[in-house]
């Protein structure tokens, strides 16, 4: 007999083994209870959450023997038709696979026809933002007003592909990820059943793994039972997905702490050498480092599907850091993952990012700053408390801020003079960044576009028939008359590479170029087009006699000679 995989043999098979979705099933059961069914549900939601098993679920509780019931038998004729998919009155149709209007006319006249054998004809489309336009428009009348024994079950995970008219005649129900706090007692029921022994840390890295997909965790959760066997440890789990364990990066921290090159060096070849993959690496530091976040902000320990010893390992560490160094691990991290997907170096790009980890130096506090200051300005004793709370709120960043001199008492039989300290003064310089406006865009709009040409010939020349317009919100709009669409849509297709070159031409960050096609009149244009219309016979001839007189024996008979271009 051919292996049944997890995902199918532990399908739920009424509404009460749904997990994580109590608020869908609830409503249904109310609704089924109060005799209330909608004739058409759309249920949405990410992939694996149940949305197909629900709408089976209630397929078969309108259609079981027993009656209309929540609670389906599962072992009548109908309900066992429905698990297996071979009723011929509730049709699973695949809206990737059905999406033209051809099938949506043949399932209007199938659906006049009454049921065959159940109560209710039931049509669940799968995917359902597939289907065309026309597809949709088609189907509105038919589910608007269907006949009292069909049901329409909408399942899709692109709930904004589908049209407004058909999410107006449906009723609604979103389906959420599932937490894998609870996807993790589920997986350890279905050990149990299966007689495998698991400890709680790989339950939780499984059902991580599923990222809020049950259906996922219970494939991840085959492919390690596959591989460990009917024993399975955190050790085993990591190396069958490829994944981390978390105290890989304790060992990164307490490397950083020592602020060790060499060590970090080693580190990366050692995981290099264990097979880790770079981006998986990255990819579960980046959530290490939201954990530690959670945990330096928050007392809630529900927020990290840790288990508890480690979450008591990782407060330890959260004291070494603070909530603005672990935001800028966050975004160091976060900024260089999509980089080193693409990266033809993997191997140094990664080791850059963890050298950046290792040097980068905590957030200094102005207490601090000034707890040293104190200490150098010689016997002068500093209030901090005192000259913090003086400090008045900054306006400008460039304006200069000076801090109050402190203030002691001589004693009077004290006669050494005691000089003054200088006022320190905390300054913020920020570097300038070069603005333009329209007019000087303008004015060097000639010598930009002769730019261009150097560096890019064909570019350039289509430049010529450009026209800079307005500059707002570093969106600089160029235009083009409609008689030279050729040269706009080259522009358009290089606009990318003639950005780079306004950038550097102008000195500016990030300005941004738009193209629009309007008309432009010659007398407006910075740059002059020359008309490369053809002359006439006749105006040649006049501009040759004007310049030369005495040829004009050549246009007389016997002559009568003609321009050849």
């Amino acid at each position: 007999m051919s292996y049944l995989v997890i995902a199918r043999k532990y399908r739920p098979l009424n509404f009460e083994d749904v997990i994580g979705q109590e608020h869908v099933t609830t409503t249904l059961i109310n609704a089924i209870n109060n005799n209330k069914v909608h004739h058409a549900y759309i249920f949405t939601g990410p992939r694996g959450v149940g949305k197909t098993t629900v709408s089976r679920i209630l397929a078969k509780a309108l259609n079981c023997e027993t009656g209309i019931t929540p609670k389906p038998c599962g072992v009548c004729k109908n309900c066992k038709e429905i698990d297996l998919g071979n009723s011929l009155d509730v049709k699973e149709i695949d809206g990737a696979s059905n999406r033209g209007i051809d099938e949506i006319r043949d399932l209007r006249d199938d659906i006049k026809f009454a049921p065959a054998s159940c109560r209710k004809k039931i049509y669940i489309i799968d995917e359902v933002h597939m289907l065309t336009n026309q597809a949709f428009n088609a189907l509105l009348k038919t589910l608007e007003e269907p006949p009292e024994h069909a049901i329409f079950i909408f399942a899709t995970t692109e709930i904004n592909e589908v049209p407004a008219t058909i999410l107006s005649r449906c009723q609604r129900h979103d389906f959420k990820r599932v937490l894998s706090e609870i996807t993790s007692k589920s997986l350890k029921d279905i050990c149990a059943a299966e007689g495998v022994e698991i400890d709680e840390e790989s339950l939780l890295l499984i059902a991580r793994s599923g990222d809020g997909s049950v259906r996922d965790s219970q494939s991840v959760l085959d492919q390690v039972i596959a591989y460990c066997g009917n024993n399975i440890t955190i050790d085993q789990a990591s190396e069958a997905l490829g994944i981390p364990k978390i105290d890989i990066y304790f060992d990164l921290l307490d490397i950083v702490n020592e602020k060790n090159t060499g060590k970090l060096i080693e580190y990366i070849n050692n995981i290099s050498s264990d097979g880790i993959n770079f981006v998986s690496y990255i990819k579960s530091l980046l959530e290490f480092f939201r954990n530690m976040l959670v945990i330096q902000t928050t007392s809630n320990e529900s927020l990290i599907d840790l288990t508890t010893e480690s979450i008591n390992k990782l407060k330890k560490y959260c004291a070494i850091y603070s909530d603005k160094d672990i935001l800028f691990f966050l975004d160091l991290i976060s900024k260089s993952n999509s980089k080193l997907k693409s990266s033809p170096f993997i191997r140094i790009d990664f080791e850059i990012i963890l050298l950046k980890i290792l040097h980068y130096d905590p957030v200094s506090k102005i207490e601090d700053i000034l707890n040293k200051l104190s200490a150098v300005t010689g016997n002068l004793p500093i209030d901090i408390g005192e000259i913090i709370s003086k400090i008045p709120e900054k306006k400008n960043p460039n304006e200069v801020v000076e801090v109050p001199e402190p203030v002691t008492e001589v004693p009077k039989e004290e006669t050494k003079i005691i000089e003054k300290a200088a006022p320190v003064q905390v300054v913020q310089k920020e570097t300038p960044i070069p603005t333009i406006n329209i007019s000087t865009v303008i004015i060097k709009w000639e010598n930009f576009v002769k730019n261009v040409s150097d560096n890019m010939p064909n570019i350039g020349n289509m430049l010529y028939y450009s026209m800079p317009v307005v500059l707002n919100d570093n969106i600089l709009e160029i235009k083009f008359d409609p008689k030279h669409k050729i040269q706009r849509n080259l522009c358009e297709t290089k606009i990318k590479e003639i950005t780079n070159e306004f950038n550097s031409f102008f000195e500016t960050k990030n300005t941004k170029l738009k193209i629009n096609e309007e008309i432009v009149n010659d007398d407006e244009r910075i740059l002059k087009i020359k008309n490369n219309q053809k002359k006439t016979q006749e105006e040649k001839r006049k501009e040759l006699l004007e310049i030369s007189p005495e040829l004009k024996f050549l246009f007389d008979d016997p002559f009568n000679c003609k321009f050849i271009d």
